[in-house]
């Protein structure tokens, strides 16, 4: 199952995020993660979005997906801070940051042209409507508002060139999978511009020489590497602003 912009990986149900999620889970690498206990990791993790962020004007931010509130943690208080999370455990935490809401974001009902920021950060690949989350999305945004999102590629040369064996596959609560090319063509089709892309990987802990040498045995799980995540900075087009011209076929 699929759409034109991704591939959906049933079933579309996936695990409790109370307990396979934000209590103890194990990485692909067979690691045992507490996520809850990972703020300052998450935050060390974004520090080129959440930079990109803190030179904004403040103003009215929205996390959808906003786990236990890390990246809102980070945001300072002249900011208007709000988050929609569908993990009870995780919005209890998140709370201390910002107005939380427990649920979805339709379920929310901001008001239209609500938000001067929205953030979207490797979130929508758990979603089973992501068609329906990014048209939301663009109504509560701002015309000209700014939106962030991260998403993994699951075309990049990892995925490629480990197949089943690449690492972000091995997280059962991805079940719809973009590339690189069709996240271009899902934001440009639902009214957004991209400003850029960038894929953080050179200026993390990732990258060591460790990883590096593991990309030659593909019979094991891949490693971080470049091109595995995608970041896409972008505006809500405004109405006197012309589309994008769009690359050739």
């Amino acid at each position: 199952m699929g759409s034109k912009y991704f591939v959906r990986r049933g079933p579309l149900t996936s695990p409790s995020f109370e307990e396979d999620y934000w209590g103890t889970a194990v990485d692909p690498d067979g690691r045992v993660r507490h996520r809850l206990s990972e703020r300052e990791r998450y935050v060390e993790d974004l520090r080129q979005e959440i930079s990109f962020l803190l030179d904004l004007t403040p103003g009215r931010i929205l996390d959808v997906g906003c786990g236990p509130g890390f990246l809102l943690s980070a945001i300072g208080s002249e900011w208007q801070r709000h988050g929609v999370e569908v993990s009870r455990l995780a919005a209890e935490r998140a709370t201390e940051w910002g107005a939380i809401h427990l649920g979805t974001l339709r379920g929310a009902g901001f008001p239209a042209a609500f938000f001067d920021v929205v953030v979207i950060y490797h979130v929508i690949e758990h979603m089973e409507d992501p068609v329906g989350e990014i048209v939301e999305i663009g109504r509560v945004l701002k015309p000209g508002g700014t939106l962030l999102l991260g998403t993994p590629d699951f075309d990049s040369g990892c995925a490629r060139r480990f197949k089943e064996n690449y690492r972000l596959l091995h997280d059962p609560t991805h079940i719809s999978l973009f590339t690189n090319e069709s996240m271009h063509r899902f934001l440009r089709d639902h009214g957004f511009v991209i400003d850029r892309v960038e894929y953080p990987f050179f200026d993390t802990r990732h990258f060591t020489p460790e990883n590096l040498m593991r990309l030659f045995d593909v019979s094991k799980i891949s490693p971080p590497f470049y091109g595995n995540f995608m970041s896409f900075y972008c505006h809500k087009r405004r109405e006197d602003e012309a589309e994008p011209e769009r690359p050739a076929q």
